[in-house]
């Protein structure tokens, strides 16, 4: 059996694999380029896209946001997603970068519903006097962030920063900002802009309040099951958002 020549270089055959989103983004990419959606054309609606590409609404209007924030469409709530126009040739210097390979709204949340119930269970336990009027002070900026109408939501993030925190555990912590630094992206930020109202916040600032009841209670099962019900509200809530 001849041996192996050291000089010469492993083949890489890995695979890399492409989020279901995106495959569905680029397919409608290649669809506009095509000219088969022309400018100002509405696309099909999410559930007849789900049905056509045999994938979840949540995946097509994951697709769909991609498309947006790679100026291809814009997105009209209750009104449709629309394809935009080509950039005239001095506007192609100001286009935006190509489809980003980005953790989606769904993937996140997968993230946060399998460490922040933990986190809470974590943090009955240990958190302090201190730790939970910090925690619920926060509660209080997203009280005054809703009022304001701001477009800010330090409160909320801060929040749940500070419930690690009380776990006095400093990996938990880097773990739950990392998971975080994934809501700065632009396909988080799209979707907040186009589904965030008053009452949604309202409604979360309420979640908020139970998960400080709970923590206060000193129950890890109660303030785990509060964490994992408010999760599972957003979860709900995006799946239930509707572009058109």
């Amino acid at each position: 059996m001849p041996e192996a020549d050291p000089a010469q270089a492993p083949v890489n055959r890995t695979i890399k694999t492409v989020r279901v989103y995106r495959q569905v983004a680029d397919s409608l990419e290649t669809r506009i380029a095509s000219g088969e959606f022309e400018p100002g054309h509405r696309l099909t609606t999410e559930r007849d896209l789900a049905r056509e590409y045999g994938v979840s609404r949540t995946c097509v209007r994951e697709a769909l946001l991609a498309l947006e924030i790679a100026g291809l469409v814009t997105i009209r709530v209750g009104s449709g997603v629309f394809v935009l126009p080509p950039p005239a040739p001095d506007e192609l210097t100001a286009l935006p970068p190509a489809m980003p390979d980005q953790n989606s709204p769904s993937d996140i949340l997968q993230a946060r519903l399998a460490l922040e119930p933990e986190i809470s269970r974590l943090a009955a336990t240990t958190a302090t006097t201190e730790d939970l009027d910090v925690i619920d002070a926060f509660v209080q900026k997203m009280r005054e962030e809703h009022r304001m109408a701001t477009e800010t939501e330090h409160g909320d993030r801060e929040f749940h920063f500070a419930i690690a925190r009380a776990t006095q555990n400093p990996v938990l912590l880097e773990l739950l900002q990392r998971i975080w630094e994934e809501m700065t992206g632009p396909m988080w930020q799209a979707l907040q802009r186009h589904i965030r109202t008053p009452l949604m916040r309202l409604k979360w600032i309420e979640d908020h309040e139970a998960i400080v009841a709970a923590l206060r209670s000193g129950s890890p099962e109660t303030a785990q099951s509060a964490m994992r019900s408010h999760i599972r509200n957003v979860m709900e809530t995006l799946d239930e958002a509707r572009f058109r």
